[in-house]
């Protein structure tokens, strides 16, 4: 089992299976996992990887969830109501670290990130009903672990973990992660999990954790670290691989019999789908018209962009005719998707 001192106070513990955080005296966490959720002072936190499959939480040992992880607790000679933990699918050895100081104030995150599967936006479709524990389970978490130095009110504790949610939404965007659902940019996926730990005996307080804020700051730029070092481990995503043609066809979606997969990395290629990606965006959340996504169009097919252009506009083409057709089968109509302004 590897080990590691944490720098906001506490011992790191990681194997195959799990990561324990244990403290040297109980920590004030804010936990969103259905094991001892919600506010507790806890004398450890544990992120655990699931490597069984289940149809439902009734599967899993312990007949659910929350019992499930109490039990994983239990096997780490952890006390039950002194611990909360989170529950993924990804590696353990491919978790994120990454610490962050400004003057006294120390931020540390510990994570474990899987998106290929069930990446989100959103308000996009479900991908299941919860029916008295029934439900079927997809791949793909991303988990944080955050620690502070700080002593934080519960309100403080509330406030960080919408700057950590922002700060890992943040992530997705800049590695141009698309939700496996609808293509769109992705916010998350739909097990995402957090515990944010603080002390309370610490004699540096701080009110507000907001991202305009030190803490904030911090805890934003730790958890943006930690997540991308996940992300390259766990799912080899990077800028580079996200930056490539290959990717940026399927993130628009664009049918394999366009054949533009076959077309060559080049610089071109990639600048054009990069603006393709963002007109379509802007069409599809109503920024601009049918006129001015045909105007853009009409640019693609200019001699100087052949013969790329060409074949992107005739699958841009076919992707407006598409989602128009579907739009007509749901609500009758025949009228354009965005109309001009």
């Amino acid at each position: 089992m590897e080990s590691q001192l944490l720098k906001t106070g506490g011992i790191l513990k990681a194997d195959a299976q799990s990561i324990i955080c244990r403290f040297p005296a109980p920590r004030l966490a804010l936990s969103t996992s259905l094991y001892n959720g919600g506010y507790l002072m806890a004398e450890a936190v544990f992120n655990h990887r699931l490597n069984l499959f289940v149809n439902s939480e009734t599967d899993l040992p312990g007949g659910n969830l929350g019992d499930y992880l109490a039990l994983v607790a239990t096997d780490h000679n952890l006390k039950r109501d002194c611990t909360t933990g989170l529950l993924t699918s990804a590696e353990m050895h491919c978790r994120g670290y990454y610490a962050s100081t400004y003057k006294n104030l120390t931020v540390e995150v510990v994570a474990t990130a899987g998106v290929d599967q069930n990446a989100a936006r959103a308000g996009d479709p479900a991908c299941y009903y919860e029916d008295n524990g029934h439900y079927h389970p997809i791949g793909g978490t991303i988990n944080i672990l955050a620690f502070t130095n700080a002593n934080l009110a519960y309100g403080t504790m509330a406030k960080a973990l919408l700057s950590i949610t922002e700060a890992k939404t943040a992530v997705l965007q800049e590695l141009a992660i698309s939700s496996v659902c609808t293509h769109t940019s992705a916010t998350g996926t739909g097990t995402d999990g957090v515990i944010f730990a603080c002390d309370t005996a610490s004699p540096l307080l701080c009110t507000d954790a907001g991202t305009q804020s030190k803490l904030g700051e911090l805890l934003c730029l730790t958890v943006k670290a930690a997540v991308k070092q996940s992300l390259a481990l766990q799912c080899k995503i990077d800028p580079r691989r996200q930056g490539s043609v290959l990717e940026r066809l399927k993130r628009l979606d664009i049918p394999a019999a366009s054949q533009l997969d076959s077309t060559p990395d080049s610089g071109q290629a990639r600048l054009l789908l990069a603006m393709g990606q963002s007109i379509w965006q802007e069409y599809c959340w109503g920024l601009i018209g049918l006129t001015e996504l045909y105007q853009f169009l009409q640019l693609l097919e200019a001699p100087a962009l052949q013969p790329f252009g060409s074949r992107l506009a005739t699958a841009l083409r076919a992707k407006t005719s598409a989602l128009m057709q579907d739009l007509r089968l749901q609500d009758g109509t025949t009228g354009e998707l965005f109309p001009d302004y």
